[in-house]
């Protein structure tokens, strides 16, 4: 009978090999392997890995044992040739060549998580240890930039096999309009924006909106680098760069106008426009006076004016895995002039984060908090 099996799915007919295949006993060593096969013979690629892979874990012999390992090695032959001719064919789609990023979202869950990292390490074809550390608890991470039509190859991939990500052109991240403010002149009927000017010059313009417009909300801490000067017990002179402090950043996005509104504590004038004290609801803290003090208060008064909008500040997590793709942060502006003693690629990070988010838009992603 098992001959039969063999000659019917050699000579494909696989009507016949299954036919066959019912009539013996399914944990037989030869059986086994025959329904893998089968399961080969109609692209079931999945399930037939799946089978291969049960006849490894048992005793079946060496002769069976390497006909699964064929078979192991032929499905990732043929998955591999579909990568190839899906990213020839969407190569030549409009818009292929576009500069592009995937990104992994949040497994929370540690059994769901090894079992999607083996899907991960078969698709980007790394080992599923690596797969398991690049695959994230919460937040996001960046896995690749390329162009738009490799990568929408790979996610397509990736979430066919049950892996959250999402991949998106960088250019129209780039055409945002993001407009730094100064102080806020008033907060209704409609809110009046002041913004424009370089350091202590008064902002030359005014940006006028509804709250209503505010859809999600961007924070973030960016680390400010300074080089110290530290001594060993020899008496050894040594400098290295530490963080001293953190540029506290807030964005309101505006998506109807593709507009961000970006606050920045070092910047902002909060001896200008509004009066903030009113609403703290009488607590008064006792660094009132403090840039730190007036900040929570800005912060107060996004809460009371737009109450219940997503608030995205996961931020740190995502630029950490984002940092070292200097090829593609150099091509971000940053959209922020912060005073720093040495180059770095927090700010372009923020800006891409902030992109990223007002892409997606509140109706397709939860904030990540």
């Amino acid at each position: 009978m098992i001959p039969a099996v063999m000659a019917a799915l050699e000579s494909g007919d696989l009507t016949q090999a299954m036919a066959l295949l019912e009539a013996l006993p399914a944990d037989q060593p030869q059986v086994m392997l025959g329904w893998a096969w089968l399961e080969e013979k109609k692209q079931n690629l999945e399930a037939a890995e799946t089978r291969y892979r049960d006849i490894l874990r048992q005793d079946c012999g060496p002769k069976i044992i390497l006909r699964a390992r064929q078979g192991l090695e032929r499905i990732a032959t043929t998955r591999k040739q579909q990568q190839m001719d899906a990213l020839a064919t969407v190569a030549q789609a409009p818009g292929g060549d576009q500069r592009a990023i995937l990104v992994l979202e949040a497994v929370p869950n540690p059994e769901v998580k090894t079992k999607l990292a083996q899907q991960l390490a078969r698709i980007m074809d790394i080992e599923p240890y690596a797969a398991r550390l690049l695959l994230p608890s919460r937040g996001w991470r960046l896995l690749r930039n390329g162009t738009m039509a490799e990568l929408a190859v790979y996610g397509s991939q990736l979430r066919a096999a049950g892996i959250p990500a999402f991949w998106l052109p960088l250019d129209p991240l780039q055409e945002l309009t993001v407009i730094e403010v100064r102080f806020l002149q008033s907060l209704s009927p409609q809110v009046q924006a002041g913004w424009g000017g370089h350091g202590s010059e008064p902002p030359q313009h005014i940006f006028t909106f509804n709250w209503e417009e505010v859809t999600q909300r961007v924070e973030g801490q960016l680390p400010i680098f300074e080089t110290v000067v530290d001594r060993d017990s020899r008496g050894t002179t040594t400098y290295k760069s530490q963080v001293q402090d953190h540029a506290q950043c807030c964005d309101l996005h505006l998506p109807s106008r593709q507009t961000i509104l970006r606050f920045y504590r070092g910047h902002y004038q909060f001896n200008r426009g509004i009066d903030l004290t009113p609403v703290q609801g009488g607590e008064v803290a006792a660094d009132q006076e403090t840039s730190w003090a007036n900040w929570r208060q800005l912060l107060a008064v996004f809460n009371h004016c737009r109450p219940g909008i997503p608030i995205w500040s996961d931020f740190t997590s995502f630029a950490e895995t984002v940092l070292e793709h200097t090829d593609l942060l150099e091509k971000i502006n940053p959209h922020l002039d912060l005073f720093r003693r040495e180059d770095c690629y927090w700010d372009h990070a923020f800006q891409l984060y902030s992109g990223l988010i007002m892409a997606l838009g509140p109706s397709k992603h939860r904030p990540l908090t």
